[in-house]
């Protein structure tokens, strides 16, 4: 079997600065003060780690009880900034988890910088949330390179089969992800549906370089290039 491991924002939907807002509210409540996101960025980067930066940048303590007690407020704040109204289906998503869901030798999870609560919020209101059973997410580990060998043993666990790292696809729009295959011994896919620009993009040397996810076929034909997938 073949395991496509996809990330979420930029790759399958968008928000539109929904999630900075729910940073910004949820961060000016624990604080009682003004929070300032300028200069943070947030693109490939798990949502601990966004949190920390961010209470770093405006003076706080980032100690691990301060961004565990912003993450209970993030959460709350995104679920309520984060409807469905305010999530874009990026163009082919549908269509591609359709295919691939409907074929028995695929198994669809996630690796994704998000908690898990809103990893799932999101795809919820983008209604793409019963393709995807399991996964990685930024609530089991800040650094995002520990993501994907997690992602595999859930797999693994779920299906009853043992996939190996060369049938192990990343699917992101960001260096990050790239990185974080790269780092797991699998296989990467870029798609330029997010802020990076194919030359940045192509600078990281995935495996698959797409504009988007528009075709299955020619998404398909790409995976095989790379893989054992047929």
């Amino acid at each position: 079997m073949t395991l496509f491991l996809f990330d979420i924002d930029g790759t399958l939907i968008r928000v539109n600065g929904r999630g900075r807002e729910a940073v910004n509210s949820a961060l000016s409540s624990l604080t009682d003060q003004p929070i300032s996101l300028d200069g943070v960025p947030f693109s490939g980067r798990t949502d601990p780690d966004i949190l920390r930066s961010v209470l770093s940048h405006n003076g706080h303590d980032p100690s691990a009880d301060t961004v565990e007690s912003a993450l209970e407020a993030y959460v709350t704040a995104a679920r309520e900034a984060i409807q469905p109204q305010h999530v874009q289906l990026l163009p082919g998503v549908r269509t591609l988890l359709r295919t691939l869901s409907r074929r028995d030798d695929v198994h669809l999870a996630l690796v994704t910088g998000n908690v898990e609560p809103i990893a799932y919020h999101k795809l919820d209101a983008a209604g793409l949330a019963e393709y995807f059973s399991t996964g990685a997410f930024g609530s089991d580990h800040a650094e995002r390179d520990a993501l994907p060998p997690l992602a595999l043993r859930r797999a693994r666990r779920d299906t009853g089969h043992s996939f190996s790292r060369d049938r192990t696809i990343i699917i992101g729009d960001t260096d990050r992800d790239v990185q974080c295959a790269k780092a797991a011994g699998v296989r990467s896919m870029a798609v330029c549906t997010g802020g990076a620009n194919r030359n940045a993009l192509a600078d990281c040397n995935p495996d698959v370089l797409l504009t988007d996810l528009t075709d299955p076929s020619h998404f398909q034909e790409q995976v095989m290039n790379v893989t054992r997938y047929r």
